[in-house]
């Protein structure tokens, strides 16, 4: 009988949504009491790959089909010319890759990584799982299928039969999780708990907010913010992209507390807590004493919408027939449209869920919060300033998200919401990466930026001011509901048409009768597009991915075609031809 094998679960990612999925895969495999272990790709000893069995990887694409930071090192590894074809011949694979279809390169580094695997000679177990964000559950609708398929494979080709999982109530346990007896609550409870880590860790950024702006009226319907940071001595480049990790609300933090004492649950906020590793490499931001409420409110996502195996661990815990009955029904093929119509469609988060089970929630304790809870993920958000115009600082323009679903609460975008309530002086940390656009100041430009789209265009066009002191060759497309309402980053755009020369067109949809987008400024002057693209120009797009990138791209196929005599397929294919060679670059989110 061959030996049970040691799967090693391998992730790339650039906000953690990789790794959370890497550790799911870690505690599936202890349901067939398979020895695992979780790594960064580049954090992984790239010795041991001689000495692999198993490799289960999970992939996110960053930018137009680029690999993840923490994948660099490791992707650079496989490409050496060196390697001979038969490498990898002892290996055994699967990959999992997290993607979006609203991009033109879905799920690409994970398709890269699946093929050169088994150019090296590795053998593909299960399928590549290519997860979409734009399907109505998420990740789970092929995470899922693909999870158990893998799997399925291992079993068979190990002679493994039957699941096993020793913990009577389901739970796989990641941390060694410590109360701390009589110890009073840190001096730094208010304070930032990523301070910790940037002290350890130079990739990371301490920043003070020196100024947060409302750009739009007070009677506007949305609030969005110009948030300025100072940051010591540091230079970036426009595109640039912050990550930042946000607080829960005090509100949201007080309402957790809240459910789980009206539950009976043996926690409280002023507990002190101390981490260490049992199964799972414990992240730096937790190797410090901290308080539940420190934890609660900075690390543990309050806002997350519970997923199959969060409903799986919950229900393996309830002692309840009715709520175990509904939870394990939420894990089942068949549960997935409920779960949706629970969780996915209303917005439903973690902290309302454990509201509506009572008597499974009271079934918890701290060990059982640190498996159920999610980290709090990095968001990313496009630099709009320029170090050349404002030395040691960093400016955000952030749209406030709240929203309403059938739920009576509204729904609030965490870190959004955080970042409205930040105060001058208030620190936080965050840290710079390379955005995906490759700007080149020596040709022409059409920027097509609405909305907080401009960001990106901002942070470009103030650093091209002071570069070149001429901006006429940027064609710049800016669209808003309203010129005196949200017209963001007016003051600027209007002193560079001026003083600059910058070609300026703006669109305010909801200024007249009938709504004009950036889309028809765009066809209003197309000549001038054309004789920019004639001149070897290339176009920047930026903003929300929903409907305006179809919409523009769209109009610039029709704008070759009336500008030339070409059919529609042959401008699709000029316009195909611009994307491939990086002369029509979109960031949408």
């Amino acid at each position: 009988m061959a030996q049970n094998p040691t799967v090693t679960i391998l992730y790339g990612s650039e906000t953690g949504t990789a790794q959370d999925i890497a550790e799911q895969i870690w505690k599936y495999s202890k349901r067939y009491d398979l020895r695992s272990n979780v790594d960064a790709m580049d954090d992984y000893d790239i010795q041991q790959l001689v000495n692999e069995q198993v490799m289960v990887f999970v992939v996110s694409t960053a930018g137009q089909g680029d690999t993840p930071m923490n994948m660099k090192n490791f992707w650079k590894f496989l490409l050496r010319k060196n390697l001979p074809s038969n490498f990898l011949c002892h290996v055994k694979f699967s990959v999992l890759g997290l993607g979006d279809s609203s991009f033109e390169k879905f799920n690409f580094a994970a398709k890269k990584l699946n093929k050169r695997l088994i150019q090296l000679g590795a053998t593909e177990i299960a399928q590549i799982g290519l997860a979409d964000d734009q399907h109505d559950l998420g990740i789970d609708a092929v995470f899922a299928v693909w999870l158990e398929d893998v799997f399925n494979h291992i079993c068979e080709s190990y002679h493994i039969s039957g699941k096993v999982n020793h913990a009577e109530n389901g739970l796989v346990e990641r941390f060694q999780v410590n109360v701390v007896e009589d110890e009073q609550v840190p001096d730094n409870q208010k304070e930032d708990i990523y301070i910790y880590e940037a002290e350890r860790n130079e990739k990371l950024i301490i920043t003070s907010v020196i100024e947060n702006i409302r750009t739009t009226t007070m009677d506007h319907f949305q609030d969005v913010r110009l948030i300025k940071f100072r940051i010591p001595d540091l230079d970036y480049s426009p595109g640039d992209i912050v990550y930042i990790k946000a607080k829960n609300l005090d509100e949201q933090v007080d309402r957790f507390f809240k459910i789980l004492s009206d539950r009976g649950v043996n926690v409280r906020p002023d507990m002190v807590v101390t981490i260490s590793q049992k199964e799972i490499k414990v992240p730096l931001v937790l190797s410090q004493k901290l308080s539940l409420r420190q934890i609660a409110q900075q690390y543990w996502d309050l806002s997350f919408k519970p997923k199959r195996s969060t409903m799986h661990t919950l229900s393996m815990m309830s002692d309840n027939e009715l709520e175990k009955e509904k939870l394990f029904e939420f894990t089942t093929a068949v549960g997935q449209e409920e779960l949706y119509n629970y969780v996915n469609r209303p917005r439903r988060n973690i902290v309302e869920v454990l509201n509506d089970f009572p008597h499974t929630t009271s079934k918890l304790d701290i060990k059982s919060l640190f498996e159920i809870m999610q980290p709090i993920k990095p968001r990313a958000f496009s630099i709009a300033s320029s170090s050349k115009q404002t030395k040691d600082e960093i400016h955000l323009l952030v749209a406030i998200v709240k929203y309403k679903t059938k739920l009576f609460e509204a729904r609030l975008g965490l870190c959004s919401n955080w970042l409205a309530t930040l105060q001058k002086g208030d620190k936080t940390v965050f840290w710079i990466q390379k955005g995906t656009f490759k700007f080149n100041y020596k040709k022409p430009m059409i920027l097509v930026g609405p909305g907080t789209g401009i960001a990106p265009f901002r942070s470009l066009l103030l650093d091209k001011a002071v570069v070149d002191g001429d901006l006429s060759s940027c064609l710049v497309f800016f669209g808003c509901r309203n010129q005196k309402k949200d017209f963001h980053c007016q003051e600027d755009l209007l002193l560079m048409r001026q003083k600059y020369n910058m070609k300026l067109f703006c669109a305010f949809s909801r200024d007249q009768p009938d709504k004009i987008y950036v889309q028809h400024l765009i066809r209003q002057q197309s000549k001038l597009c054309w004789d920019f693209l004639q001149k070897d120009g290339i176009i920047h797009l930026a903003g929300n991915c929903k409907d305006m990138p179809s919409a523009v791209r769209e109009e610039f196929v029709k704008l070759v075609q009336d500008n030339t005599l070409m059919e529609r397929e042959q401008a699709e294919n000029y316009v195909r031809n611009l994307e491939k060679n990086g002369r029509y670059q979109t960031e949408t989110w």
